[in-house]
């Protein structure tokens, strides 16, 4: 008898603790709940951790260069990633306009460079505002500088000071040596009519021409006025040749076409640019 009874007490409290898991799981049921326990969160993992998108090293940000010329800025300053949205083959890279694709290529940039004479420009910025895209301003003058403010403003950005520091020491270098150079043929000392898109890189060079002209075409007066000036070298711009009408009233005088932007004949840098209009100068004087 007391074997049975001890089985009837233990049925009792097993048939009641069935009942109390009954009342607290119908409920939960109803509500379309689980009757599963979630297991504690516990700490991320190290591979869960992996996952997360890594901050990208000074330098090698995504900027996004309105032509080639402010990418050359920005390669001096340091950056490693630079795409273009006027590709290397126009010969006018400020005409260039902005495609529905290019304002993705914004919105995905860490940083974007422009110069502020680009037509697109009034677009570009409707377009940075809205994607909450970093951008800088910059000046593409070749004079040390404004050379220096530009690629430090860029840098300062990037978190590259010491690498554009040092791209802008051998510039600054090519720059002496180029101006010496130029001295040595007597062209610091006024014989040179150029157009007005490369003079402030000739004064940076030490040479200050007897007469300027362009951008705009040139006019008979102009012409006149310049051919009587005495100049025997004759520097355009390639991107806007209007200065050879000066070919024919001074067929004695040198005439040499100078980049600004990058690209023509495969140029890519600051120094590329440079480096091409310095070789097409003295081949002429070698003549």
């Amino acid at each position: 008898m007391r074997v049975l009874g001890r089985c009837s007490n233990v049925r009792a409290v097993t048939l009641g603790a069935a009942v109390m898991m009954m009342v607290l799981l119908v409920p939960a049921l109803q509500a379309g709940g689980s009757a599963e326990v979630a297991p504690e969160a516990g700490p991320a993992s190290p591979e869960a951790a992996s996952e997360a998108p890594a901050q990208a090293q000074p330098g090698e940000q995504m900027v996004l260069a309105t032509n080639a010329w402010t990418a050359a800025f920005a390669q001096a300053a340091g950056a490693q990633n630079i795409e273009l949205l006027a590709p290397y083959e126009m010969r006018h890279p400020a005409e260039y306009e902005l495609r529905a694709t290019d304002l993705q290529r914004v919105e995905r940039a860490d940083l974007v460079v422009y110069a502020g004479y680009e037509g697109m420009v009034e677009r570009l910025k409707s377009a940075l505002g809205g994607a909450n895209v970093s951008s800088v301003q910059i000046t593409t003058t070749h004079t040390p500088q404004v050379m220096t403010e530009s690629v430090m403003r860029i840098a300062a950005q990037l978190g590259t000071e010491e690498t554009a520091r040092a791209n802008l020491a051998e510039i600054e270098s090519f720059f002496d040596d180029w101006s010496a150079e130029l001295a040595s043929h007597g062209l610091n000392h006024g014989a040179v009519i150029t157009h007005a898109f490369q003079a402030q890189k000739l004064g940076a060079l030490g040479v200050e021409p007897v007469g300027r002209y362009g951008p705009g075409p040139l006019e008979a007066q102009q012409i006149g006025a310049l051919s009587r000036a005495g100049a025997t070298l004759i520097i355009d711009n390639w991107h806007n040749e209007v200065g050879t009408p000066f070919r024919e009233t001074l067929p004695d005088a040198l005439y040499v076409s100078w980049i600004n932007f990058p690209g023509h004949a495969g140029t890519r840098t600051l120094l590329d640019v440079f480096s091409y209009n310095r070789a097409q100068l003295n081949e002429l004087l070698s003549e």
